[in-house]
């Protein structure tokens, strides 16, 4: 007979009392995470996962990758910004067929920044207040079945986030978050938590965490932890229709935000400095999910309440603007094997 599996919640990686909550997020302790908590992607015969005989150390590999294009708009300053992101992670997921399972990851962004004419951020007329940013993460979660009901989770995440010749030890983040979730049945699974992470130039990050997954009706769903696997900055909520158990349609939202590092070069009053990227995108998707274990994502959207920041080296402010709605489109695939 099939059946859908009980979701896994275990993890607290979609937040929405985060996003309302926090200015920045460590968008990478979220990133490998997700499908921790997620439910599983297709349609299974056989036994209860809990119910299954001791197989062994079984490893899981899922490499991803993503691309996203956000085309220009003007900043409310003067001048205009268009970007292009890139993602890739590669997670290792380890079943030891008991009660604990474990996984590790590296995952990497690009964020290339395109300024067009002196803004409100400009360190110098004409110039750049950043260019291409890089991003690099190593992350570990181990989770622990309680019983049928009841799962935690904890996690650890080393992150570096800034320009090409930005310092690498003035580029990292530490952080690491703590969860426990209890599924009422196979339909509906709630969990908390709180997530802790150092800040590029400011304070410790603490903020309360948030799962959902509810299954409303056969094929509509209510979650925050559906999206594709590669995307960094946390799922948001979404609303999804899924026919079957390869097609998936969503609507959705959630908060972004990217702190990072800058290089010593070019104006002084930039150098060493810290950038800071936030926004609201709303976007639709379509997910295709095949046999051989692979997903493609399609999405697009807008992305509104943009605004950018630029600090001195010791995280003070230097100046901020707003960007116009801004729209985007972008693809994603993983491979589970």
């Amino acid at each position: 007979m099939s059946r859908l599996p009980r979701p896994r919640t275990i993890a607290s990686i979609a937040l929405i009392t985060t996003a309302m909550l926090a200015p920045t997020l460590d968008a990478d302790l979220l990133l490998l995470l997700q499908d921790e908590a997620a439910p599983d992607d297709t349609i299974v015969d056989g036994p209860d996962p809990i119910a299954a005989t001791d197989r062994g150390v079984v490893l899981e590999y899922k490499p991803s990758g993503g691309y996203v294009h956000e085309f220009g708009a003007d900043l409310s300053g003067g001048g205009s910004l268009s970007v292009d992101r890139g993602f890739a992670a590669f997670k290792v997921e380890i079943d030891p067929g008991g009660d604990f399972k474990g996984s590790v990851g590296v995952a990497w962004g690009g964020d290339w920044y395109r300024f067009d004419g002196t803004s409100d951020l400009s360190p110098a007329p004409g110039v750049a207040p950043w260019s291409d940013i890089q991003a690099m993460a190593i992350l570990g979660s181990m989770s622990w079945q309680i019983d049928r009901e009841w799962s935690t989770t904890v996690g650890l995440n080393l992150r570096f986030a800034g320009e090409r010749d930005a310092d690498v030890g003035d580029s990292m983040t530490v952080g690491g978050f703590g969860a426990i979730s209890y599924a009422f049945s196979r339909t509906l699974s709630l969990g908390a938590g709180a997530i802790l992470s150092s800040q590029i130039e400011d304070s410790l990050l603490v903020i309360p965490a948030l799962v959902i997954y509810w299954q409303a009706t056969d094929t509509i769903i209510v979650s925050n932890v559906l999206g594709p696997e590669v995307y960094p900055t946390g799922a948001g909520i979404e609303v999804a229709w899924r026919p079957d158990r390869v097609r998936e349609v969503a609507i959705g939202t959630r908060y972004e935000s990217r702190r990072f590092r800058l290089d010593d070069a070019g104006p002084a009053i930039r150098r060493n400095g810290v950038g800071e990227d936030t926004g609201y995108p709303l976007w639709a998707r379509a997910t295709w999910r095949f046999e051989s274990g692979f997903r493609l994502d399609l999405v697009g959207g807008i992305s509104l309440f943009n605004s950018y920041r630029l600090d001195d080296a010791n995280g003070d402010e230097i100046a901020k603007t707003d960007l116009d709605p801004a729209p985007f489109v972008g693809i994603f695939g993983s491979w589970r094997f």
